[in-house]
């Protein structure tokens, strides 16, 4: 779909508004709401849909609402107009502002149920427990971060979902897929031919998948029928999604959350962008056995090993080393390493490489 710039933003489409028009005539709005905090990642892509009723998939982070406000009167909108506030997942950057348009419009709140399970906790220091027996005590600036966190909680515990959502779900011309892995309640949702594909596919960067470990902290928490296994959370996850989503239409405009425009320039992907991911994180697994072929190595030291082409500091360490928990944790239930040790952080290889059968998988 060619997109027309509606309003310009700056180089990394902050404050942006784009009008996609399908050949069949169906029109997309895309507004580029900025984070609340100094990002690379740009901003979060939040559209709008026109129909029977209007709906938005997404709202941006708590403390942008006047830019998301502001892009729906180019569109043509006041906030209040909005029927439908669908979230992809709940991440600050994409539900942050989903309290304020609801109470200004009293639009109805649709997300998968696992998001309405969740609602109002604090997902990050919840996971706090393996970070600190996995990373020990590391310095960490992170004063607006959490200023951020226990806003977003805040307002989540002022929300309620009152349109739970789950998989193959048809309603209002939006079918729903249920793609966990970078998030346990992420949606991908197709409109006509276009999948607005929230953090699960991206163009230009790959999304952050999730740590296994997180479901035994949240299990008790989601609904009873999530609570007999881990299907939610971790790499393995993220990957079967991305393998799902890859076989839904090759025809597929993918509408992301994030880099949609970046740069200076659009970056248009279809659903084959959720295999070139999957393929990534299968060069990440290669790269990791690679370094432990020559010696275990402390989980610390893997991660600056496989990372030292950044300069990672205090901040970064934290995604960088998440990132390799991930996939030590694939590599671990293939049978290809083990984690030793006292305190368990110490990986090494057992020589095989079976990851690689499980990417090979339909």
């Amino acid at each position: 779909m060619e997109p027309e710039i509606i309003k310009a933003g700056d180089d990394a489409g902050n404050r942006m508004v784009v009008k996609y028009t399908s050949p069949e005539g169906v029109v997309i709005h895309g507004i580029g709401v900025p984070q609340a905090w100094d990002s690379p990642l740009g901003p979060t892509w939040c559209y709008v849909v026109e129909g029977d009723k209007l709906t938005l998939v997404d709202a941006g982070c708590n403390g942008t609402l006047t830019d998301l406000e502001e892009g729906l009167q180019y569109v043509g909108y006041p906030l209040s107009a909005v029927s439908r506030m669908v979230v992809t997942h709940g991440h600050l950057d994409h539900d942050g502002n989903c309290f304020d348009v609801i109470a200004r419009s009293g639009a109805e709140l649709w997300a998968h149920e696992v998001y309405g399970s969740l609602l109002g906790l604090d997902r990050w220091n919840m996971e706090a427990d393996w970070r600190q027996r996995l990373m020990g005590d590391r310095p960490r600036d992170h004063s607006d971060f959490d200023e951020r966190i226990q806003e977003h909680e805040r307002l989540g515990k002022m929300m309620s979902l009152t349109n739970p959502v789950t998989d193959g779900m048809v309603s209002g011309g939006l079918t729903f897929y249920y793609t966990p892995g970078h998030a346990p309640d992420e949606l991908c949702i197709l409109y006509d031919r276009i999948l607005f594909s929230g953090d699960h596919v991206l163009p230009q960067i790959t999304p952050h998948p999730s740590v296994s470990m997180s479901y035994q902290r949240f299990r008790s928490l989601l609904p009873e029928d999530y609570q007999l296994e881990n299907r939610y959370y971790g790499l393995k996850i993220f990957i079967q999604s991305l393998k799902r989503v890859s076989k839904l239409g090759a025809d597929l405009t993918v509408m992301p959350a994030h880099r949609a425009y970046h740069g200076g320039k659009f970056h248009p992907i279809g659903v084959d962008r959720a295999s070139a991911i999957a393929d990534h994180h299968r060069t990440r697994c290669h790269d990791l056995i690679d370094l432990l072929r020559k010696e275990p190595l402390e989980l610390s030291t893997l991660t600056r090993k496989h990372f030292s082409h950044l300069n990672l500091d205090n901040n970064t360490y934290y995604p960088a080393f998440s990132e390799v928990i991930s996939h030590v944790e694939l590599l671990e239930e293939m049978g290809d390493v083990s984690l030793a040790g006292t305190d368990g952080r110490t990986v090494q290889w057992k020589g095989t490489e079976n990851f690689s059968s499980f990417f090979d998988q339909d």
